[in-house]
């Protein structure tokens, strides 16, 4: 009885853990429903994100291209990239929602949804199903574009290079740039550093007044560079497609070329092709026949007279600008630029003839090249042919014939382009069976086969992209002949400017 009286005088307090264990446990539970199944749904999200963003791009590529270029749909490029980015990704055959001058315009727009299903683990014990649908949508724009923050830089249109901007490049494949003031194709005597300054028109500089005398900018290239890109240059305009005139720089700065070695592209398997590494240059507008028949074209030194490609210009005419990634930088004289070459000494030996008209027999001068004379592969160039037979007073020395040319006063077939050499008049075999042969070989480096001035640097690029006027996709000219590409949010005013695109579903 006292004991009785004792508990409910302090109060009966059994049982009481059980309840705060209870509660613990039921917080405790809600962390776990919020780190494992909510983490999970967010961490989908992110992933279906990324699946949207990279469909939405990879369709809006496709699309800008014509049929013959590229016959996928965009349902069909958006799936490909979709399922690269996430094996979870929900895709069927309608991921594309709305789409708008697919393969029949060079601008418009695109938008893509995909989706995965995450399971839940712990949600469905407060009530929630055991799996939650998890959606996303992007849209991506197209269009020719041109505005960029450039380096002092130009490339050719069309000339001194293998980057043939003119043309559908190749962003798989590395091309090269010599910027040379000797340039073999003509009198070229300037390194094409430009000048990007824009506060005075009337005497220098981007957009600068036609036939100005172009005052020297000093150190502006190298610094220029060496802050790229750099924030006080910022996007510059264009006026395509009337001309852009822009001051070339006098002479070469060293440093502002030593300056391009940062810039070059680092390793993509590790930066997974980040932007950073990709550069702009400015292209350059000129014709090989003057005047042309384009709007504009670069001027010459301190005049308003339009000079051809090959000609030294006081302002160049700047039509758009290249996206590129630099591979390197390179000189005469450096490893690999030069390539290989040699000379086929005399003695080497020719075999027996097959006499007859040409093609039916004859040498394969890469053969010899390669087992008699040093070339570790098949020349790229072969030239300076010479055939000989006998020996002393002799010695008799015969003419060459073309593949196109032939008459009675040669005696054998030279085609530089097969590098074949066989023999086309039986009458000027002095019976012997064994000839001598001499010729040089070569085999070009990495920017193919150097010019003679030491002081030209080779750019080593791989193309991504090329601008031409404009100042965002859909602004620039038709002529573009590789379109831009962004994401765009319809539902921010303006950020798909300048198409109206409408809410997705």
């Amino acid at each position: 009885m006292r004991s009785l009286i004792l508990r409910r005088l302090h109060g009966d307090q059994s049982g009481v853990t059980a309840v705060i264990v209870a509660l613990c446990l039921v917080a405790l539970f809600g962390m776990i429903v919020l780190v494992v199944d909510v983490g999970g749904l967010l961490w989908n999200r992110r992933e279906m994100v990324n699946v949207s963003d990279a469909a939405a791009l990879s369709a809006a590529q496709t699309c800008a291209a014509p049929t013959s270029k590229d016959s996928m749909t965009a349902e069909g490029a958006a799936d490909i990239y979709a399922t690269a980015n996430s094996t979870r990704a929900q895709v069927g055959p309608t991921n594309v929602l709305q789409e708008s001058g697919c393969h029949t315009r060079d601008n418009g727009y695109v938008t893509v949804q995909y989706g995965s299903n995450q399971q839940l683990f712990f949600a469905p014990v407060l009530g929630a199903g055991s799996s939650q649908a998890v959606t996303t949508q992007a849209t991506a724009i197209w269009g020719p574009a041109g505005a960029a923050n450039p380096l002092p830089i130009v490339l050719y249109q069309n000339s001194f290079n293998t980057c043939k901007l003119n043309e559908q490049v190749d962003p798989t494949k590395t091309c090269f740039v010599w910027e040379d003031n000797n340039n073999v194709a003509g009198s070229q005597n300037a390194f094409g550093l430009l000048d990007l300054r824009t506060d005075d028109p009337t005497r220098y500089g981007w957009n600068s007044n036609p036939g100005v005398v172009c005052s020297d900018p000093g150190s502006g290239p190298k610094s220029w560079i060496g802050n790229y890109p750099d924030p006080n240059i910022g996007d510059l305009p264009l006026n395509y497609p009337n001309p852009t005139f822009v001051c070339g720089v006098n002479g070469m700065e060293q440093k502002a070329w030593d300056n391009l070695t940062p810039l070059i592209d680092d390793n993509d398997q590790i930066d997974h092709n980040d932007a950073e590494d990709v550069l702009y240059f400015p292209i350059n507008r000129c014709s090989d026949t003057v005047p042309n028949t384009n709007l504009g074209g670069q001027l010459g030194p301190q005049s308003n007279v339009e000079v051809a490609c090959k000609d030294t210009p006081g302002q160049y005419d700047i039509i758009g600008f290249a996206a590129m990634k630099l591979e390197g930088v390179f000189r005469k004289g450096d490893a690999g630029v030069d390539g290989a070459s040699d000379t086929c000494p005399n003695n080497t030996t020719l075999g027996t003839a097959t006499v007859g008209a040409y093609n039916q027999g004859g040498w394969q001068l890469d053969t010899i090249a390669m087992a008699s004379c040093g070339a570790t592969s098949a020349p790229a160039a072969i030239s300076g042919v010479v055939v000989t037979s006998g020996n002393g007073g002799n010695a008799v020395t015969y003419n060459q014939c073309t593949p196109s040319t032939t008459s009675s006063s040669c005696d054998y077939v030279w085609d530089s382009s097969t590098h074949l050499l066989s023999w086309y008049k039986p009458a000027s075999r002095n019976g012997a069976d064994t000839y001598k042969i001499q010729f040089l070989w070569q085999t070009p480096g990495v920017c193919g086969f150097p010019p003679q001035n030491a002081a030209a640097h080779c750019l080593l690029l791989l193309p991504v992209d090329v601008q031409i006027g404009g100042s965002g996709p859909g602004t620039g000219s038709p002529e573009s002949n590789v379109r831009a590409f962004k994401l765009c949010e319809p539902a921010i005013t303006g950020s798909c400017n300048p198409y109206t695109v409408p809410n997705p579903p």
